[in-house]
């Protein structure tokens, strides 16, 4: 039994031996295709085949760190791409990317927080279009309180922040436009009235237009005005009555107006003010605040010198007139690029000819050495004296000759020529000063001594510096006309000789100078030319020997001639090229309407003729008044009726001196005619299609069935321009019968929606069409109309017609 145990136990080990061997090598094949399908981008599959390579050895070192190694480099590749995708807005391909993640590394953090982040991300999406949709209607408290919890949560939400600043800009543009009268209230009106009380006036104006007027109750109830314009805006009308009246308008609405007494008191209460911050670039604020106080009366204004800002509290007006200042003021200075050549020349020649010999010669004895007179012993000295005994022996061989003698012959020519040059640029602000420096900063030392009671004093040094070389300034001033006058130094130093201080032993230099100054005017890119500054010397020296020298001819071997000539001249080149320069000023930013010496207004107080009338017809005769449009008086409340002189002079009031022109008696035949009784009455009526489509164009026929005939017609026709657009305007049939001649005038106001038609004819009395429309269709819209909102008319005679308007036409508009 045992020998069977002893015999099996060989078999199970190499069995077991064999199972891990094969076990070994089918893990070393998974992790060689894990690798592989990472490699080949199936990273899931690759990595899982990692995993379990790894788990099936876990002690393999190696395993694990390829495993972790490939799950970093496979997720960080994932993340890369989820980013990419966020970039170009493919969310739902982003959050596959991050769930693919999450199925590699559950406890991928970037990843759990990127599928929050675009699952808030929808939500605030869904919550960013309910607010765009509240800001298209204009209702931006909603806008803003809708999108707060987005910002909330997500304060860098890109599309939060860009609609919020939407948001804040709409509503400041809609809290900052001034109100002012609709597009339609500014078409042609006319007015006659005399010695009329104002609020009369203004409830007449008000039935006509459709303006709501209010009136402050201190409006005086006895005002009076007197107004004859014709085809004027009903705005200028106003302010036209208002300037008679003493009176001021605040515009409350689109349709709406609140007028009160012009006092300084109502003033303050309804006159609003505005505040207005200027960030100035290149102006002063005090002189911009010195202007604006001076110029506009400004009270309120203060200055940040940190900014560089004023601001100012002040009418609309004013803040307009500040602005057209501001801008003419604050503007960059300009600027300009000096090109600057300095030429500095040297010129020298020297010239030493001749023999040169000795001027002097010293003869001296030879010294004796002989002991000092009373000098013994160790110590004495030895002196070397000249005595009387000495000079008894004095001959030739004990004198010395000093110095050596020599003859020198003399032979050179010598030429020398020095350019230097200087070739800075500088740019220079207009009206600044620059400077230049090339060359040496040389220290001279200065000694000083002090006295002392104990020794022989004290001896101080200074060092100061000298510059010398080529100093430059130039100051220009920039004009309009491209043109830069220069002010402009230049100095040219160099050392001289040395000078020492025998007390102090202090050595100072002589400075050479050469310098100018002067101004000049250059146009952009002129260069001019200085020159002039000039050093020439000339200089001969001549070393003679005494009477040989001086022979004629043959003195020259006994002399030696040295001649030295040297010239020196700087030349300065300067050219001016412009930087930015100034501009010619706008005429708009330089002259301006600014109102009266009472009140700021930055615009001036004109009328606008808006209608056209005519004023003559061919068939009118030589010499004769054609009657102008008129249009109807205006409807005035029984309850405050006019007399009769408060809505036109009568005929005598004009005048019979001088030329008489239509637009002069205007007013004279208004009165006659109202003063006449009515003619037989007519009637007008429209003909024309009632349905039409996006695109079509239609016509309508305005018709007569006048039982008298017309000879002029003025009519004033009204329509919706948001949904139709005039093509055409033609005259119709009825004032021109047979051979009669006819003319017709006609003004479109497509932006105010209003046509005018003055109409001149024979007078005929039969029935017709009086004018014809064209329209094109715009947009769709419900039942637009097409209305005759004033008419007027006379007979053959010249007398007035009463001519019934007709129901306006209605016309539905379809896509």
């Amino acid at each position: 039994m045992l020998t069977l145990i002893s015999e099996c136990r060989p078999r199970s080990a190499i069995i077991f031996l064999a199972a891990v061997l094969l076990a070994g090598c089918a893990t070393q094949a998974m992790h060689n295709k894990g690798m592989e399908q990472i490699q080949e981008g199936q990273m899931e599959e690759g990595l899982a085949k990692l995993e379990s390579a790894s788990a099936a050895e876990s002690d393999n070192l190696s395993y694990r760190s390829d495993f972790l190694r490939a799950k970093s480099q496979v997720t960080n590749r994932l993340l890369t791409n989820a980013t990419e995708e966020l970039a170009l807005g493919h969310y739902d391909a982003a959050q596959a990317i991050y769930e693919r993640i999450l199925k590699i590394d559950k406890y991928n953090r970037n990843a759990s927080l990127a599928i929050e982040a675009l699952t808030m991300n929808k939500r605030h999406d869904v919550i960013i279009g309910d607010a765009k949709q509240l800001l298209e209607k204009e209702e931006f408290d909603a806008a803003r309180t809708v999108l707060r919890p987005v910002l909330l949560e997500n304060a860098k939400n890109s599309q939060a922040v860009t609609l919020l600043r939407q948001i804040d800009e709409r509503q400041h543009k809609v809290q900052m436009a001034e109100p002012s009268l609709m597009r339609k209230f500014k078409k042609p009106v006319s007015l006659q009235f005399r010695d009329a009380n104002v609020k009369m006036v203004f409830e007449a104006l008000s039935r006509l237009t459709g303006i709501n007027v209010l009136l402050d109750k201190d409006v005086r109830p006895d005002i009076k005005t007197s107004i004859f314009v014709k085809d004027v805006s009903v705005e200028d009308a106003v302010d036209l009555i208002l300037m008679q009246s003493q009176l001021e308008k605040k515009i409350l609405s689109d349709n709406t107006l609140y007028i009160y007494p012009n006092t300084p008191a109502k003033a303050k209460d309804f006159q609003d003010l505005k505040i207005r911050s200027f960030h100035l670039t290149n102006a002063d604020p005090k002189v911009m605040m010195t202007i604006i106080k001076t110029l506009l009366k400004t009270k309120d204004i203060v200055i940040n010198e940190k900014t560089n800002s004023i601001v100012i509290r002040d009418t609309p007006d004013a803040i307009r007139l500040a602005e057209k200042l501001v801008a003419d003021q604050d503007v960059a200075d300009p600027e300009v690029m000096l090109e600057v050549e300095v030429l500095e020349i040297d010129r020298s020649r020297l010239t030493d000819l001749g023999v040169k010999y000795p001027n002097q010669l010293s003869l001296s004895p030879l010294p004796s050495l002989v002991n000092a007179a009373g000098a013994t012993g160790l110590g004495a000295t030895t002196t070397t004296q000249l005595t009387l005994d000495n000079m008894r022996g004095i001959n030739g061989s004990n004198i010395s000759v000093s110095p050596i003698p020599s003859i020198t012959l003399n032979a050179m020519l010598q030429d020398s020529d020095t350019n230097i040059l200087s070739s800075p640029r500088l740019r220079v602000k207009n009206r600044e000063k620059a400077k230049i420096m090339i060359g040496d900063r040389v220290p001279i030392i200065t000694n000083s001594l002090t006295p002392t009671t104990t020794g022989p004093g004290v001896v101080t040094g200074t060092v100061t510096y000298q510059d010398v070389g080529l100093k430059f300034d130039v100051e220009p001033d920039i004009h309009q006309d491209n043109e830069v006058t220069i002010k402009l130094g230049l100095e040219v130093s160099s050392l001289g000789n040395a000078v020492t201080n025998s007390a102090t032993g202090s050595v100072v230099y002589t400075v050479q100078t050469r310098n100018t100054t002067t101004s000049l005017r250059l146009r952009d890119g002129e260069t001019q030319i200085l020159a002039g500054l000039v050093e020439d010397k000339d200089t001969s020296t001549v070393d003679k020997v005494p009477a040989l020298g001086q022979i004629p001819l043959l003195g020259h071997l006994f002399s030696s001639d040295l001649k030295n000539k040297s010239k020196k001249e700087i030349i300065l080149s300067i050219t001016p090229h412009l930087v930015g320069n100034s501009k010619l000023a706008d005429s708009r930013e330089t002259e301006y309407w600014s109102g009266t010496e009472s009140a700021l207004h930055s615009n001036q107080l004109t009328l606008k003729q808006l209608g056209s009338v005519t004023l003559s017809t061919p068939s009118t005769a030589p010499g004769a008044i054609p009657a102008p449009y008129l249009p109807p008086a205006p409807v005035v409340p029984a309850a405050h009726t006019a007399p009769a002189t408060a809505v036109a002079p009568a005929a005598s009031a004009v005048p019979a001196v001088g030329p008489v022109s239509a637009a002069s008696v205007a007013p004279a035949l208004n009165a006659a005619r109202n003063a006449e009784p009515a003619a037989a009455t007519g009637a007008l009526s429209w003909q024309g299609p009632n349905h039409a489509k996006v695109g079509e164009k239609i016509t309508l026929a305005l018709n007569s069935q006048s039982s008298q005939g017309m000879k002029t017609v003025g009519l004033q026709i009204g329509f919706d321009p948001e949904v139709l657009k005039v093509i055409d305007v033609n005259e119709g049939d009825s004032l021109k019968r047979g051979t009669a001649q006819s003319s017709m005038s006609k003004h479109i106001d497509q932006a105010g929606g209003a046509i005018t038609v003055d109409l001149a004819g024979s007078g005929s009395s039969s029935a017709g069409s009086v004018v014809t429309l064209t329209f094109e269709v715009l947009a769709a819209a419900q039942g637009t109309t097409v209305s005759v909102d004033a008419v007027s008319a006379t007979d053959a005679n010249g007398g007035g017609l009463s001519v019934t308007a007709p129901e306006p036409q209605v016309i539905t508009l379809t896509q």
